[in-house]
């Protein structure tokens, strides 16, 4: 499960693409909607716990993505269900993607990302 690359990508997760609907009175509503399933390489980097306005623990991790699975990562869209070889999930989530980082091979192509991504606190 390497994608062409060096990278061996042991995890799975489901991203979650934004969708913004307005009504008739013109308020908007945001939903997310699963867009794929995407091999990756999964890594805890941070967690923090908030006191203010309320407690909360915000955990950061990054992932590893093959550059075949490029389209799917954008800010808009949200990381759940990380998923280990076995199917186990690692982490539920939602996570929001807050770093994307495009790294080249030595040909000058596209070759994987490294994205950021936090846990989702709502109402924060």
């Amino acid at each position: 499960m390497s994608a062409k690359t060096y990278l061996r990508f042991v995890h799975t997760i489901d991203v979650y693409q934004r969708t913004t609907t307005s009504n008739q009175a013109g308020q908007k509503t945001i939903s997310f909607s699963k867009a794929a399933t995407v091999p990756a390489q999964f890594q805890s980097i941070n967690s923090k716990r908030r006191i203010e306005p309320y407690i909360a623990n915000i955990d950061e991790y990054e992932f590893y993505i093959s550059h075949q699975d490029a389209q799917y990562i954008s800010y808009n869209n949200r990381i759940q269900n990380v998923t280990d070889r076995y199917g186990n999930v690692i982490e539920a989530g939602p996570l929001e993607i807050t770093n994307i980082q495009k790294y080249t091979s030595f040909g000058g192509r596209l070759h994987h990302l490294l994205v950021g991504t936090r846990r989702v606190v709502e109402g924060a």
